[in-house]
């Protein structure tokens, strides 16, 4: 009986402090707007277009690979008490239909901040030929196929749009800063964006190799590049096949690229074995799904993340 009661008050001291962890994730931060993102590119914007007046909450735990990322009951809460989600696409966040389902019509407002952007990217796409198309992605449906839309700062601008209204319209009082916020980062944006084109232009190689999942073909189309990758999709579990990775060896020859880059908070296996393959060696390309918990203390952002990027390419592609 004792000993019954003992296990009882242990669980519901257990049971008091989740819940006391659950409702401290906002206390702090009292009379700001709280938003809840899915991804990292979502969490810089939302924190640039609200500045002072949001408190924005990162879905993903530094460190964790998006592909393969599955919410816990802890995080379907936080994004209920939350004003506002933000998520990308069905496509790239299959899980998000997980809480926007539990979350129902009355719990706060769902934004799918992608959705336009990637139906008017599919509606005019070229879905002509190319070495891209050629069996060096395979699984993918084509060129409108790939979500990580926020790689290309034209499409990370709309989707600065998107965030900017959806805030003035859960907080209507203070649209005007959030306009003004906007604004200014657009500016940043466009700035990295002309900057990007004239790093870019003269490049001996024009050819992206990637042995990590094909994250980069919006990016690629943006500055006249080509973009190739051995994997199927974008599952967490998808394997290239060997003859996918020796594709991805012939290219490498025939382009004369010393570099094979590979992605963030994945072991480069691939990438690896096509060094080994062709003496070539590896560099980051980092697709901003998510940062490690040293990047979020250094405070490293889209932009300086994309700028490190747009360095190593410089690098890879041998660029003048």
């Amino acid at each position: 009986m004792i000993f019954s009661k003992l296990i009882r008050n242990k669980v519901l001291f257990i049971f008091c402090l989740f819940l006391f962890s659950i409702g401290y994730v906002y206390v702090a931060e009292a009379g700001k707007v709280k938003v809840v993102t899915s991804i990292f590119p979502l969490y810089d914007f939302a924190s640039q277009v609200g500045g002072d007046l949001v408190d924005v909450r990162l879905l993903l735990p530094p460190g964790v690979e998006a592909h393969g990322f599955s919410p816990t009951p802890h995080d379907m809460v936080r994004v209920t008490r939350a004003d506002l989600f933000l998520y990308t696409s069905d496509i790239l966040e299959p899980w998000a239909g997980t809480i926007v389902a539990a979350l129902g019509a009355e719990k706060g407002k769902v934004v799918e901040v992608g959705r336009e952007i990637l139906n008017k990217k599919d509606d005019h796409v070229d879905r002509g030929g190319g070495e891209a198309n050629d069996g060096h992605h395979e699984g993918h449906s084509g060129p409108g196929s790939d979500p990580h839309i926020w790689l290309d700062p034209h499409m990370a601008v709309e989707m600065v749009d998107v965030i900017e209204a959806a805030l003035s319209d859960v907080d209507p009082e203070n649209s005007e800063i959030y306009r003004n916020n906007s604004r200014v980062y657009i500016e940043d944006l466009g700035l990295f964006d002309t900057r990007t084109e004239q790093v870019l232009q003269k490049c001996k190689i024009r050819i992206i190799v990637s042995g990590g999942h094909f994250a980069f073909e919006s990016f690629a189309k943006r500055y006249n590049l080509t973009a190739v990758s051995p994997f199927l999709g974008y599952s967490p579990n998808a394997q290239p096949s060997p003859r996918a990775i020796a594709n991805l060896v012939k290219i490498v020859r025939k382009t004369g690229s010393t570099v094979i880059f590979h992605e963030e908070l994945i072991q480069p296996k691939v990438a690896q074995i096509v060094a080994g393959e062709t003496g070539g060696r590896l560099m980051l390309l980092h697709g901003v799904h998510n940062v490690s918990r040293e990047e979020l203390e250094q405070g490293e952002t889209y932009l300086s993340l994309m700028q490190q990027n747009v360095q190593n390419l410089k690098q890879g592609l041998q660029c003048q």
